[in-house]
């Protein structure tokens, strides 16, 4: 080997061996080990740990989708709003040639021909639930959202916001009875738990049975609200709640049936040229709306859970705040000077509505076991309401397209009847009269559910709800305004049939029949002769009509 190279290869030796040295020196690093995801079986099925934490998280979540179809025949678009009173239509307005006074509906919607028979409806929930123990007691945080995707008359509304006429509940403005498919995202339960404090969005405290075996919508309390809630448990199952719940949530229509009627000369005591120049000025229009919300509503409730079932007794106390507005009024007061518009009422109120409900949960297999397999179940429950409809029509989120009990609804506020068939009612927390009062509304509802297991696999459901919503004789007395307003009895009454043969899938279908029995003509809607005169039948108070449904469900 030349002697250049033996010296280059003792040069790179005499480096080499001090970094060797140096390198066996070093801390060896070594792999942190992997931690894999726990079981956490502390709060139920399907939680596992967050590695590195102490809280358990699961998640869920659900695909549905159905197909759709309903009878269709007389239907009386009603266009009447709480915040539109007219008095007559003349030659040209308002399709009433005649010009006699009251409402005549839109003719695109008067017949069998003119709304769809059948629909098709897909709905997608995801679920987060976490849960960690504290030396409080359970920090719990859940959020559920859900979308929607409906065609025709099962179309989505979209938000859950509305105008100033328009509550939270209110989902359905501007929805027409052939509106092209739609998709809606909503946040549907979002709240925290800790300790016995609940807050967030939630179920309404005041709720018990709702609509946990039927798919259309039944009558009675079930609604989800904002909410701040305290819940005391007992011992053997028993507790106490308070809640505050969002007013907005529960708000139904503020009417008014005051049109030509000289409101102004009344409530100031006019007479004479001064009676005529008010009547001039602010004597054709008063709209009854509701006022910014000052205390939500206050809700109580004692629940008893036991082996055998459950019961609960509920209330809630709902704040009325209304003003009666004359219509694009610009003269000043006769008594104050003040131009009487749309921005200074010309009545104003504060009251209360309010609501109570008893609820009785059965689970029949504890009575007779002889007769009735594990899982059979009876719900019975009872609402009565005065001037706070919103705790009587049943799901509010039905009414955005039905994010949780999807349905063919076409309805103003926290009501309507079906839209294909009859005269869609509205449902009114009061309503404005001739004598400067907003009269509230009266109301109850009733409901019965059954459930049956015929064999593990497969179970039906028997289920129905009675309403009653009544205002009064001052409230549906007509002075030349309208709301549509009209005292009603419905009934609904379905069953359905599910098979489940994997957990958490099911594969069933459902049928509902629904009568709307109308007791008054709606305030404001133009006599027969006019409806003829335009082609439209006669006006028909009882109305019925059939829903039927398949659905396939896939819950995990």
């Amino acid at each position: 080997m030349p002697k250049s190279n033996l010296f280059i290869l003792a040069y790179v030796v005499a480096i080499a061996c001090p970094i060797a040295a140096d390198a066996e020196e070093l801390p060896k690093r070594r792999a942190a080990p992997a931690e894999y995801v726990r079981v956490c079986d502390q709060y139920g099925a399907a939680f596992f740990y967050i590695p590195g934490t102490n809280t358990c998280l699961r998640l869920g979540g659900a695909a549905v989708g159905e197909w759709r179809s309903w009878s269709t025949s007389y239907r009386m678009s009603r266009s009447i709003i709480a915040t539109d009173n007219p008095v007559a239509f003349g030659t040209g307005a308002g399709g009433n040639p005649l010009g006699l006074p009251g409402h005549v509906p839109n003719l695109g919607y008067s017949n069998a021909r003119s709304g769809d028979n059948t629909g098709f409806v897909g709905i997608g929930r995801a679920e987060l639930d976490a849960r960690a123990p504290t030396d409080y007691g359970t920090m719990r945080a859940f959020v559920r959202l859900e979308s929607y995707f409906g065609s025709d008359s099962s179309a989505a509304t979209g938000s859950l916001s509305g105008g100033q006429y328009f509550g939270g509940a209110n989902f359905a403005n501007g929805t027409t009875f052939r509106t092209t498919a739609r998709e809606t995202t909503i946040l549907n339960k979002a709240f925290l738990q800790f300790g016995g404090l609940t807050v967030g969005r939630v179920q309404s405290f005041f709720d018990f049975y709702t609509d946990n075996i039927n798919w259309e919508a039944l009558r009675g309390s079930n609604a989800t609200v904002g909410a701040l809630a305290y819940t005391y448990s007992f011992r053997d199952g028993v507790s106490l709640s308070f809640s505050l719940e969002d007013n907005v949530s529960r708000r139904g229509f503020i009417g008014s049936t005051i049109g030509s009627y000289n409101l102004i000369a009344a409530v100031y005591g006019l007479t004479g040229a001064a009676a005529d120049f008010a009547a001039a000025a602010w004597g054709t229009r008063f709209s009854g709306v509701p006022d910014g919300v000052k205390i939500p509503d206050i809700v109580g409730a004692f629940r008893i859970d036991q082996p055998w079932g459950g019961a609960q007794i509920s209330a809630a106390a709902h704040q009325l705040r209304s003003s009666l507005y004359t219509r694009n009024a610009t003269v000043a007061t006769p008594v104050t000077g003040v131009p009487l518009g749309t921005a200074i009422p010309a009545v104003s109120q504060e009251d209360y509505g309010y609501a109570a409900q008893l609820g009785l949960q059965f689970n029949l297999d504890k009575f007779a076991p002889e007769f009735f397999p594990e899982g059979d179940k009876l719900w019975i429950q009872g609402t009565y309401a005065r001037g706070a409809v919103g705790y009587l029509m049943g799901n509010n989120l039905s009414f955005n397209g039905g994010p949780v009990n999807g349905n063919a609804f076409y309805g103003y506020g926290n009501g309507g009847v079906k839209a294909s068939n009859g005269w869609e009612f509205t449902s009114f927390d009061c309503i404005w009269t001739a004598g400067a009062h907003c009269d509230k509304s009266t109301g109850w509802a009733a409901l019965a559910a059954f459930k049956h297991y015929w064999t593990p696999t497969l179970s039906s459901g028997l289920y129905g709800s009675v309403l009653e919503l009544y205002y009064s004789p001052s409230a549906i007395a007509d002075f030349g305004g309208g709301v549509g307003a009209v005292n009603t009895t419905e009934y609904r009454i379905g069953s359905n049939l599910v098979w489940t043969p994997l957990k958490n899938f099911d594969l069933g279908g459902e049928l509902m029949y629904l009568r709307d029995n109308h007791h008054s003509r709606p305030v404001g809607l133009a006599p027969d002769i006019a409806l003829w005169s335009v082609g439209l039948p006669s006006w028909k108070g009882a109305n019925a009509t059939v829903e039927g449904r398949l659905r396939l469900q896939r819950s995990f």
